[in-house]
């Protein structure tokens, strides 16, 4: 059954100035290119957007556009400056200053004691700039591997919607978009982008036709004529085509007769014995 909830995903981006997409560990060519659609889109649109997934992308992702803005850590929201192998009881005040418009942070260290040195400083970040968490193409939550705990993500006041073709688990409250009918994810982003009015650029209708032909077995598997007719329409939107690699299967090789030694083709020879007188 589908559940394409367009209007409350419509209503919830809105109100809000930044989106976290998350991806489930090991995902295929279509998940990322829905993803990464998905954020092209949302960037157009003026959210602030980060996407995510708890392993690796592969060498094969690097066609999609945007795929380098896949991180495996969603912590940025708060600038965090710790210091490495330095007593914490040695700072006596923490302060800043304005000068000339540059922000100062100034460590004071208690009398007697030396301040860190440049060397000890550790720069990173904490907290989760998210208002609404985009799940795409996830089955269960548990799939989200190291995200999945994560309580900034998954709270009773965090906004979820969960993307994909096939129906999901343990993401309550969230809001579904999922179409079973759908060949493939990229289908599913490319109904929830024009729905949503949601601009299509040449570079998202790219991602898609990528996904869509990946996820379809290109177009093989799970198609309907509504497959065909998104597929006509990433088109028109400027979809750049990659030509389709065909392995041809290498030659068997020919087997080499060798001629055969003359002595196998003679006469047996008779062993006559000795004659005694």
């Amino acid at each position: 059954m589908q559940t394409l909830d367009i209007k409350s995903f419509q209503d919830n981006l809105k109100d809000i100035k930044s989106v976290v997409i998350l991806m489930p560990e090991n995902p295929s060519l279509d998940t990322v290119a829905g993803a990464t659609s998905l954020m092209l889109a949302l960037q157009e649109a003026g959210k602030e957007t980060t996407i995510a997934a708890p392993s690796p992308m592969i060498v094969e992702f690097n066609r999609l556009v945007g795929v380098q803005k896949v991180t495996d850590s969603i912590d940025n929201k708060n600038l965090t400056i710790s210091f490495e192998e330095y007593d914490a009881t040695s700072v006596e005040r923490v302060s800043y200053n304005i000068e000339n418009g540059k922000f100062m942070l100034v460590i004071s260290p208690k009398a007697g004691t030396t301040p860190p040195n440049k060397d000890q400083v550790i720069v990173g970040y904490r907290g989760v700039a998210g208002e609404l968490v985009i799940v795409v193409g996830a089955a269960s939550r548990d799939s989200l591997g190291k995200f999945a705990k994560n309580e900034e993500l998954f709270n009773q006041n965090t906004r979820v919607a969960v993307v994909g073709n096939a129906p999901v688990q343990n993401f309550t409250q969230s809001l579904e978009l999922i179409n079973p009918q759908a060949s493939s994810i990229s289908e599913v982003v490319h109904d929830i982008l024009e729905s949503a009015s949601l601009n299509v650029t040449p570079d998202i209708a790219t991602n898609l036709f990528m996904g869509l032909r990946a996820g379809s077995d290109n177009f093989q598997k799970g198609i309907t004529a509504e497959t065909f007719t998104r597929a006509s329409r990433l088109l028109s939107s400027g979809a750049r085509l990659e030509p389709v690699t065909v392995v041809n299967p290498s030659p068997s090789p020919t087997p080499v007769v060798q001629n055969t030694p003359a002595e196998w083709t003679q006469e047996p020879r008779v062993y006559k014995g000795t004659t005694l007188p």
